[in-house]
């Protein structure tokens, strides 16, 4: 996945190269005005509610992620109080889970950890009752019931806000402004420049879009940062894999962390983990 800076240059270079490639003023300046006029006043509208849209569900997500894995770091400090033996086995658990998570992007982990989180439901249910610990134990289940409720919103959430239709749409109005911001050109070197300033940031519009509708608009924060340190609560080495460091999504901070490396993708899941140290 290339980089919107990445895309948003190479955009950039094109768009300077088709001053070179358009004639001045090959459409009418009554007709380009009016279409303009029209575009741009369709486009602001639609491209903006949808910024709302997108934005409403990106910031539950974020939220529902944060209250889920504050949740699982609650629930190991807990166990740990109830039965150290048991928090051992749960970290062990939680890293298979987190590690699993990482395995698909945020739109899609909830489903797809369903296996691990079945494996980690399963035992926290089986805890037996202390009644000296009674407090502990009603805490623990408390606790699961808030993160079994953050995951199935996040169910309901793990669905790209905007259909194909909806993106035709926004990509027609994207392209009718453009091409009316060149068909009008009068050779003017202002003009070209505020075409390619116009239309860059068109393009940085849909953009912004794309990632809020794919919840991966700042990643780093709430798509590994926070899972990391699920990771390093419960004990064990912070984990990324291999595809994400070597597309520059995160750059790991610590001296010393786990990278987990396809063995026979997409036929199978399974990864070989190794850890890393750095100086």
């Amino acid at each position: 996945m290339l980089k919107n800076q990445n895309i948003f240059f190479i955009l950039l270079v094109i768009f300077i190269g088709l001053l070179f490639v358009f004639p001045h003023s090959f459409i009418s300046s009554g007709l380009g005005n009016t279409i303009l006029t029209i575009t741009t006043f369709l486009f602001g509208i639609i491209g903006g509610f949808y910024i709302v849209v997108t934005t409403t569900d990106y910031n539950s997500v974020k939220n529902i992620l944060a209250s889920e894995t504050a949740g699982w770091i609650s629930l190991h400090q807990n166990i740990s109080i109830y039965d150290k033996q048991l928090a051992d086995k749960f970290s062990l658990l939680v890293d298979a889970y987190v590690r699993r998570a990482f395995d698909y992007e945020i739109i899609d982990y909830a489903k797809g950890t369903h296996v691990e989180f079945e494996a980690l439901k399963r035992m926290v249910r089986d805890i037996p009752l202390k009644n000296e610990l009674s407090s502990v134990y009603e805490k623990i289940r408390d606790v699961m019931d808030e993160i079994i409720k953050s995951r199935q919103q996040l169910t309901v959430l793990g669905a790209k806000t905007l259909s194909p239709f909806q993106w035709s749409v926004l990509f027609i109005l994207a392209t009718l402004l453009v091409f009316s911001l060149y068909g009008l050109r009068s050779g003017e070197l202002f003009f070209d420049i505020v075409t390619v300033a116009i239309s860059s940031s068109v393009v940085l519009i849909l953009l912004l879009i794309r990632d809020l509708d794919l919840y991966i608009w700042n990643e780093k924060t709430f798509g590994y940062d926070i899972f990391e340190n699920v990771l390093k609560s419960v004990g064990q080495l912070p984990y990324y894999p291999a595809e994400s460091l070597e597309a520059g999504r995160v750059n790991p901070s610590e001296k010393e962390y786990r990278v987990g490396t396809w063995l026979n993708f997409p036929k199978s899941l399974d990864r070989k983990v190794e850890i890393h140290k750095t100086d």
